[in-house]
């Protein structure tokens, strides 16, 4: 619990009435209790509080508050900063009491920084180092000579081999693979697929050579990776995910990619091999990029974007094959005109034969 005045000081913010109102935790004005703090920074929110039972808002710096019945408020001007203060903030408490669960394993080799939090069956193998306020969940397994920062959250089922170092501010949310083998087979004369099957022969052996994977993942600070996403470890050298890079739920990032500082890549995208993606990268839902590519800093791909080719920095890059927004836009105008080119094209040719036939006719 946590009154009006304390979530207004931990916001940054003022607040107007009582400010010793006790709230559990946030909700929208329609559902929130009376223990409960209403949210309403959006202004779509705002009619709400007019019919909410709590009795007290967050609200934007326009609204009249006195006309409700609320009791207090905490006056927000930017709100997804206060929405990302506030969720930080009711996160923290309700933290459990921070311990070392006894069906865990930790090798003796291994440290663990100050006031660690571990669950459940989690296994720690040699020569690891883990820094202060780790808050590590059930069921994760992290390898041999792993490396991670301070301050780090690793939700249940996660799973981190060995020689992988990551940085400080770390959140990986449940059953993350990191450090998994890259996928890169050969033929077993090396020669290339395409060639292959021009042969006549081709079709007799089809056997593929499986190369290992004996690099690792390098992940930097401020870093962020959504569920069931899958980074594999490079081939020799590193896969690397720099600084403040974002990646949500089921992502895929091949062996031997390097992404750059503050990238942002939405659910479902998949990075092939030996990619390197610069800094401040947006990447929509489904984007699929080919291997040895380079994709510029300040890129934009919208979603389903399939990309084959490089793309320049400060680029806004839509559809497959990728084009820039403005071609690609053109161009799907353009293919929705074809009908009518089509019916036109048709009555014309039409015309063109009735002429014909009346000539033929003299």
């Amino acid at each position: 619990m946590i009154s009006l005045a304390e979530i207004a000081k931990a916001l940054d913010c003022d607040f107007r009435g009582n400010g010793n109102l006790i709230f559990s935790s946030p909700a929208e004005p329609l559902i929130a209790k009376k223990d409960q703090i209403a949210i309403a920074i959006d202004k779509k929110f705002e009619n709400q509080l007019f019919e909410t039972k709590a009795k007290g808002a967050i609200i934007s710096n326009f609204f009249d508050w006195k006309t409700t019945n609320l009791e207090g408020v905490v006056i927000a001007e930017k709100s997804k900063i206060t929405l990302s203060k506030l969720t930080s903030l009711f996160q923290s408490l309700n933290s459990d009491k921070r311990s070392i669960n006894d069906n865990s394993f930790i090798d003796s080799s291994s440290k663990i920084g100050a006031n660690p939090d571990i669950g459940s069956f989690v296994f720690i193998n040699k020569e690891t180092k883990i820094g202060k306020n780790a808050n590590i969940g059930n069921f994760v397994d992290i390898g041999k000579n792993v490396i991670i920062g301070d301050n780090c959250v690793i939700k249940s089922g996660v799973k981190i081999s060995d020689n992988t170092t990551i940085g400080d501010n770390f959140i990986c949310h449940q059953n993350v693979v990191i450090g998994s083998d890259g996928f890169s087979f050969h033929t077993q004369n090396g020669e290339n697929i395409l060639d292959r099957l021009k042969k006549e022969s081709s079709s007799s052996n089809k056997t593929f050579v499986r190369v290992g994977s004996i690099g690792a993942v390098e992940i930097g600070n401020n870093v962020e990776i959504g569920s069931n996403s899958c980074i594999d470890k490079g081939t020799i050298k590193s896969t690397i995910i720099k600084s403040g890079t974002k990646l949500d739920n089921l992502v895929h990032i091949a062996h031997n990619v390097e992404i750059g500082n503050n990238c942002l890549i939405c659910g479902q995208v998949g990075i092939a091999g030996s990619t390197k993606i610069g800094n401040n990268v947006v990447m929509g839902g489904q984007v699929g990029i080919a291997d040895n590519l380079y994709i510029g800093d300040n890129s934009i791909l919208a979603g389903k974007t399939g990309v084959s080719a490089n793309v320049p920095a400060k680029k806004f890059m839509m559809g497959n094959p990728a084009m820039e927004m403005k071609k690609n836009v053109a161009s799907y105008m353009s293919l929705r005109r074809l009908p009518r080119i089509q019916k036109r094209i048709n009555e014309l040719n039409k015309l063109i034969d009735e002429i014909f036939s009346k000539i033929n006719k003299k």
